[in-house]
């Protein structure tokens, strides 16, 4: 389907099938569909895809955040660079006009 922020899915909800219970299977012939061991079963399984959505999710911030820091400290080294060369024109020009003996002109 699309919308005015744009494309988005529509996912079925889940389908609970029953789980046949392993220990009590050879004591007796029927299961009770709404026993607590399936529910539990179900509840670990829910929780267990949920923690995995989550884990990845994090996982993507926690890389692009390194990703970042990294631009940023390139950015920030790249910069004291330029900030180097300035003074060093900055003091070359201040000599200049001290040697030239221009010191009318004001520096800022």
């Amino acid at each position: 389907m699309r919308s005015r922020r744009g494309t988005y899915s529509i996912v079925a909800p889940f389908t609970l099938l029953l789980i046949p219970r392993t220990s009590s299977a050879a004591f007796s012939t029927t299961t009770t569909p709404t026993s607590i061991e399936n529910i539990r079963v179900y509840l670990v399984i829910a929780v267990s895809a949920r923690v995995n959505i989550v884990y990845k999710r994090v996982a993507k911030v926690v890389k692009d955040v390194w990703a970042i820091d990294y631009r940023l400290s390139k950015l920030k080294c790249s910069l004291s660079k330029i900030k180097d060369k300035l003074t060093f024109i900055r003091r070359g020009i201040t000599t200049l006009i001290c040697n030239a003996r221009l010191l009318d002109i004001e520096l800022k």
